[in-house]
């Protein structure tokens, strides 16, 4: 499927299903209005409503803004009685059967019979309103498609780094590629919100996340690392904080991988 064929709400839930979903890392405060439904303190946490809302949006549309050429934009019922707009890219690799979609912004919206929508106008409500345990099932559903899933989830992890701004971007892309030239039989995936690296039926050793102020590229191992990292509270999340300013010593993140695969600290 390119990013450019037509788009339906069924076949945003087979992507979701098939683990090809994943929330872009950063969240704007002014994107609601209204009802808010994120807490840009959780930092990586925004977007919780993400995979739900995508398993039960009511309407698709192709973004209609010149700056989206990949965008869609989907509306859907929250259970709390306002509606979801969740704008999206689809991102497609060339190896990759199917797209990735990334949620790039999630809004709230008021309104009982209808929203107003910038782009689309006058938007009609459905008069089915999900239930509390109607979007916890959905999440759980997505979350066991998830947990059986054991494709290598590259595609996804790349999407994620396309998606952060700037200097975040090039600092995980440094940590990509430095893992890809340590472990070259390494697999990746997004879990947790986030970029994990493995290596099939040993263990993850490595992952990343970025928030507003640092990139924190983790180490996953069963043991603490010599020299220990500066961030951290126990072996399996030893982390390195790196800001706009800062340098990445690749040396010492390539011998920190180097350990942290021989002993990895999460169970495949």
């Amino acid at each position: 499927m390119s990013v450019s064929s037509p788009l339906t709400t069924q076949r945003v839930s087979e992507l979701v299903m098939a683990n090809r979903a994943i929330r872009a890392p950063y969240y704007s405060k002014d994107q609601d209005e209204g009802v808010r439904f994120t807490d840009l303190d959780k930092g990586l946490q925004w977007g919780a409503d993400a995979i739900p809302a995508l398993l039960g949006l009511f309407r698709v549309e192709q973004d209609t803004r010149e700056d989206y050429p990949d965008g869609w934009v989907g509306f859907a019922l929250h259970w709390r009685g306002g509606t979801l707009r969740l704008d999206f890219d689809l991102i497609s690799e060339p190896e990759a059967s199917d797209p990735v979609i990334v949620v790039t912004a999630i809004a709230g919206r008021e309104g009982k019979k209808t929203i107003m929508d910038e782009n689309f106008g006058e938007i009609e409500l459905p008069d089915q309103v999900p239930t509390e345990q109607e979007w916890k099932d959905r999440e759980k559903q997505y979350q066991k498609a998830r947990r059986n899933d054991d494709t290598d989830g590259s595609a996804a992890v790349k999407a994620y780094i396309a998606a952060l701004p700037g200097w975040k971007r090039e600092i995980a892309t440094q940590f990509d590629e430095i893992i890809q030239r340590e472990v070259p039989n390494m697999r990746r995936a997004v879990k947790y919100h986030q970029p994990f690296y493995g290596v099939k039926d040993q263990g993850w050793f490595a992952s990343f996340s970025a928030f507003s102020k640092h990139v924190k590229l983790t180490f996953v191992c069963e043991s603490y690392l010599k020299p220990e990292p500066p961030s951290g509270t126990a072996p399996e999340r030893q982390a390195l904080d790196i800001k706009e300013t800062d340098t990445l010593d690749e040396k010492q993140v390539a011998s920190w991988i180097r350990q942290a695969v021989d002993n990895p600290g999460m169970n495949w």
